[in-house]
């Protein structure tokens, strides 16, 4: 297991999963973006045995037609079972976990600052 997106019981699965893909432990990069299974996504969080791990990357997808992301909603869905993060939420976690004062995060969301 990695110390720094697993050993963590406070972050919540959004920050362990995005921490994941920014560390490059998690998901392919490709032309369009980094690309995520979901078999590959239930096998890194082996840990969570509830049903929760079955339904995270399909509550976390962007609908159809819309482009921005939001606390709740942060992933494409390109196919069955296969998903694009957006750009957007990595870089939020880039600049929230680099701890950049004009970045918070309270229950899972982030607020970013205009001045930064």
């Amino acid at each position: 297991m990695n110390k720094k997106t697993k050993s963590s019981k406070a972050a919540s699965l959004k920050q362990r999963f995005l921490s994941a893909i920014l560390n490059g432990e998690l998901g392919s990069v490709e032309d369009n973006g980094v690309v995520v299974t979901l078999k590959e996504f239930k096998a890194y969080f082996s840990d969570i045995k509830t049903q929760y791990i079955d339904s995270f990357l399909p509550a976390a997808t962007i609908e159809t037609g819309q482009n921005s992301v939001s606390h709740t909603k942060f992933v494409f869905r390109l196919r069955k079972g296969v998903y694009r993060v957006h750009e957007d939420a990595l870089e939020a976690h880039r600049i929230f976990m680099r701890g950049d004062s004009g970045v918070k995060e309270k229950q899972g969301r982030y607020f970013v600052s205009m001045f930064i």
